[in-house]
């Protein structure tokens, strides 16, 4: 097991009605007044963000208000936060919705104390960051949508448009205060919504659980083959009834275990992290939803690296998606276990492959995948991405060649 210290520094507040205590939260970690940041969609048209807004009044907060959040969160509308925030004095910062809504809100409130561009944090020259935030404005979370984690993780991912990138910045700085969880809130989300966010949780500890062997770390096996499985149980339980409170309340735990590190406990680099950089670059180009990428990528990454570690991934094979294993050839336990993955995300309605992706329009080829391949994301100092194999340019072209 490698060395490591782990912190985790949010509240998680779940139950039902659960919101109705945002305001003492608040003021319980110095807030004001407070920018309530959050989507275009069923949140802004639901009637929540009022209610919200109402309950921080009753309880003597003052409140700036800022919609407009999409998904791949824009830098311009951070932007434009920021400079909001400067001009209304906000001291604390809540945001509405899941993690889009999350990550714009942790840009802004990295952004607000800092005197040059909030780019700055996420914009790297040879995987250096121009800058390392050092504080950050205390921000809150009403969760509506369980998927990304960001509600309890370090991370922040965002979007220029103008660039077509898609990067990200992980510092504790940006992580909430407290995340009020109430599983009512989740209760009519699209089918394809749930769906995604169903194969971003089970993502961010498939990247933890796939990394270089490590010896004595039995405990955080475990607790991520805990994420794979409720995962699994969960869906079935969704897919029969979207309004099971219970099957809605362990997703967003799911949500918030799954990439709050908790599931990286011992781990080198704190996992693998390939399939995440090279799906960041398929939203980043063709704006598809970050779930539905995984379920393309992740696949054709395991098929690609699966025997550059073989024991982890018959472990996997074996304990979680429940083939039996074929002594007299290994490889096909662990084919078997990697179709299964890639049935159980058709299952959900997902598209398994990029021929399938609606938001990719023409042909795709070898010019457009070594476009994204080049822009992903250095995590070596070989020039290459990932822990558990190193990917250079070339492996991940064929890596997209794979997911066609």
């Amino acid at each position: 097991m490698d060395n490591f210290a782990f912190k985790l520094t949010t509240e998680l507040v779940v139950g039902h009605e659960a919101e109705k205590q945002v305001a003492d939260y608040v003021k319980k970690y110095g807030g004001h007044k407070v920018l309530v940041h959050y989507d275009g969609g069923y949140v802004a048209t639901s009637g929540l963000v009022e209610k919200i807004c109402d309950y921080l009044v009753e309880g003597g907060l003052e409140v700036v208000k800022l919609g407009g959040v999409v998904p791949n969160p824009r830098l311009t509308l951070v932007r434009e936060g920021i400079e909001l925030c400067r001009r209304e004095k906000v001291d604390f910062l809540l945001a509405i919705g899941g993690g889009s809504a999350i990550d714009s809100t942790k840009a802004i409130a990295m952004g607000l104390p800092y005197e040059g561009d909030v780019w700055d944090f996420f914009v790297e020259d040879n995987s250096i960051p121009k800058a390392i935030p050092q504080v950050s404005t205390p921000l809150g979370v009403v969760l509506t949508i369980a998927a990304t984690g960001s509600e309890a993780s370090n991370s922040c991912v965002i979007t220029d448009e103008e660039h077509e990138l898609k990067r990200f910045c992980d510092n504790d700085v940006n992580r909430a205060k407290f995340a009020i969880e109430n599983p009512d809130l989740t209760m009519t989300l699209p089918w394809f919504q749930t769906a995604c966010g169903l194969t971003d949780i089970m993502s961010h500890s498939l990247e933890r659980y796939f990394c270089v062997e490590q010896s004595g770390n039995t405990l955080t096996d475990y607790l991520c083959e805990a994420v794979f499985h409720t995962v699994m149980e969960v869906a079935e339980q969704l897919k029969a009834d979207p309004k099971n409170y219970d099957a809605r309340a362990n997703m967003m735990l799911a949500s918030s275990i799954s990439h709050c590190q908790l599931t990286g406990m011992g781990r080198a680099n704190n996992g693998d992290w390939s399939s995440h950089f090279i799906e960041h670059e398929l939203s980043g180009e063709f704006d598809v939803t970050h779930g539905a990428g995984l379920a393309v990528i992740t696949p054709a990454w395991m098929r690609y690296v699966y025997k550059d570690n073989m024991d982890m991934f018959l472990k996997w094979a074996t304990r979680v998606m429940g083939v039996h294993m074929d002594y007299a050839n290994p490889e096909l336990t662990v084919l078997a276990a990697i179709q299964r993955l890639e049935d159980f995300f058709k299952s959900l309605g997902l598209p398994t492959h990029l021929k399938d992706m609606p938001e990719i329009k023409g042909e795709l080829g070898d010019e457009v995948f070594y476009k994204m391949a080049k822009r992903v994301r250095i995590t070596n100092a070989d020039g290459t991405v990932g822990g558990m194999k190193h990917l250079n340019t070339e492996d991940i072209v064929n890596i997209f060649r794979l997911a066609m």
